[in-house]
């Protein structure tokens, strides 16, 4: 799966180089063959290349919250967090989110019939109240577990963390998941929104910071105790 996770990444910014250099024939090429290259991993083994994108957009998204806490400042990386940013990506989110993206998809074309355009609203409402949170809570549960925290003191996290990080969620993920239900194939969402999420992360791991969850880390959403979880939504 990691090669379609490189691949992705490789095309969107060869499209990005085509556009801005006008290189466009020799660009557009190479990004289409890394796109078709991606999507044929995709194809034989969906769930190993989500988990891996996610795995690597955490991992992306801690580094960047670490330095942009220091700012200007020197810095040395926290390996133990990024590593535990990684691993939530890779076996949390990546997988839960495949299984998401298709259950929500079933309920909605399969179950209720709503196919029509304005289907896209009820599914961002189904996300922001449902997905977004469980991912969060369970984002904190992981790292608090891989910390080894007392029980107790997770869930207090949990619970003094999802209201804020819900309102934080509201300035982007609507806007974002308009593209994500409305624009989107199934299988295609993750990598969307792990794109969105590694600025996501960067705004959760910052509100983690200053709430000082479990001070010694911040990542992707959480001080890491909030440990920024490129949280959906």
């Amino acid at each position: 799966a990691k090669p379609a996770v490189s691949t992705a990444m490789g095309a969107l910014a060869l499209i990005a180089l085509g556009t801005e250099y006008g290189v466009h024939e020799t660009i557009k090429a190479d990004a289409l063959q890394l796109w078709q290259s991606y999507t044929q991993v995709l194809a034989s083994a969906p769930i190993a290349t989500k988990a891996v994108t996610s795995g690597v957009v955490y991992t992306i998204g801690d580094i960047m919250a670490q330095r942009s806490k220091l700012g200007d400042e020197e810095w040395t990386l926290d390996v133990p967090r990024t590593i535990r940013s990684m691993l939530a990506g890779l076996c949390g989110h990546g997988i839960l989110s495949h299984f998401w993206y298709d259950i929500s998809e079933t309920f909605f074309n399969d179950q209720l019939h709503w196919t029509a355009w304005w289907a896209t609203i009820p599914k961002i409402g189904v996300d922001q109240l449902f997905w977004g949170p469980s991912w969060n809570a369970i984002y904190m549960l992981m790292l608090g577990m891989m910390k080894l925290e007392d029980p107790a003191s997770v869930l207090a996290d949990i619970k003094r963390n999802t209201l804020p990080l819900i309102v934080s969620g509201l300035k982007l993920w609507p806007l974002a998941h308009v593209v994500t239900y409305g624009l989107l194939p199934t299988e295609h969402r993750l990598l969307w929104v792990d794109i969105v999420e590694i600025v996501w992360v960067v705004i959760l791991a910052t509100q983690a910071n200053s709430d000082g969850v479990a001070t010694d880390d911040a990542g992707t959403g959480d001080s890491e105790n909030v440990q920024s979880p490129v949280v959906e939504r």
